[in-house]
């Protein structure tokens, strides 16, 4: 018999629990590896001690819910944390993400709880607002700081007559080298996979497109950026391809995320007040409905994206 979901109320009540499976007898009239098939059981429901009628209406509650939760994912933390916490918050199994994050990034993650995973492809193809920092002076084997150093060279004069031409040619529709340390298959097999064995990946570029990327603080030897792009694009890559446009190395130091579509980072909510909530979060989803998954981004201009990050209103 398959594997059973398990569901647990606040007081720690099982609500489904399927008997162990016991071998069949085997009747000697029959030839042998023929059990005798033995009747059904039926799932017996776990009644909570503390207080059924309560949390039986909670589990009523959570096989209902529906929606997109915006989660502002803290450093460290992984995609998955993000939704193990909501599951175990919300109480319910069927909850997925609208993009990963890497560890190191932090800002906005949605999650898509309940009939709201159907819509998680056109989550993920919504356009990304970003807040990234470029370090000059190094290139690291996975683009970013967490990276061991492949290269490095001096810092170029960050000056916006110089800076300017480089950032025109990693706008629009252009052909992007993703990083060696990414989720894309080869052979069947993700290439960080490979990289980790010291493997050579040779990854062909894809078509992205920057729309925005523009100057927001420019402290050398680092350079802060404000990114709108679409879907399947490496910020770290353009980071990398920044530093050798200027004639130089770089990689992507910090990474925050503003924007998924319609939703902002500003809106989101914290992993620690998720858990503070508990199942009364559910009061914050907000309804997979056309406006939401058809609304492009504010393109806010840079010093609008400083007020985004601040959590202030724009």
């Amino acid at each position: 018999m398959g594997a059973v979901r398990r569901r647990v109320c606040p007081h720690g009540a099982v609500r489904w629990r399927r008997p162990r499976a016991r071998r069949g007898c085997v009747d000697l009239r029959r030839p042998r590896g023929y059990p005798r098939p033995r009747p059904r059981r039926r799932a017996r429901r776990a009644r909570c001690r503390e207080d059924p009628r309560a949390c039986q209406r909670l589990i009523s509650q959570t096989d209902s819910l529906s929606g997109v939760l915006a989660v502002d994912k803290p450093e460290g933390w992984t995609s998955h944390d993000v939704v193990a916490l909501v599951r175990g918050v919300l109480g319910t199994r069927r909850v997925g993400h609208g993009g990963t994050l890497d560890p190191q990034a932090t800002g906005l993650l949605p999650v898509l709880v309940g009939s709201a995973t159907k819509f998680a492809d056109r989550i993920h193809e919504a356009t990304k607002v970003y807040d990234a920092l470029v370090r000059f002076g190094s290139e690291t084997a996975t683009d970013d700081r967490e990276g061991a150093v492949t290269r490095e060279s001096g810092a170029p004069a960050l000056v916006m007559a110089a800076i300017e031409p480089a950032l025109a040619t990693l706008r629009g529709v252009i052909a992007q080298v993703p990083p060696q340390f990414s989720a894309l298959k080869v052979s069947g097999r993700p290439a960080y996979a490979r990289a980790r064995r010291g493997e050579t990946v040779a990854l062909a570029a894809r078509t992205v497109q920057v729309l925005r990327l523009d100057v927001i603080e420019i402290d050398p030897p680092e350079l802060r950026l404000y990114v709108v792009c679409s879907s399947g694009t490496y910020v770290r890559a353009i980071a990398r391809d920044l530093g050798r446009a200027l004639g130089s190395a770089a990689h992507l130091a910090r990474l925050r995320r503003l924007a998924v579509g319609a939703l902002e980072a500003r809106d989101a909510i914290a992993p620690e007040q998720l858990r503070a909530r508990g199942p009364e979060a559910a009061t914050l989803l907000r309804p997979a409905n056309e406006e939401l998954l058809t609304l492009a981004p504010r393109f806010l201009g840079a010093s609008a994206a400083t007020i985004v990050e601040a959590g202030e209103s724009a």
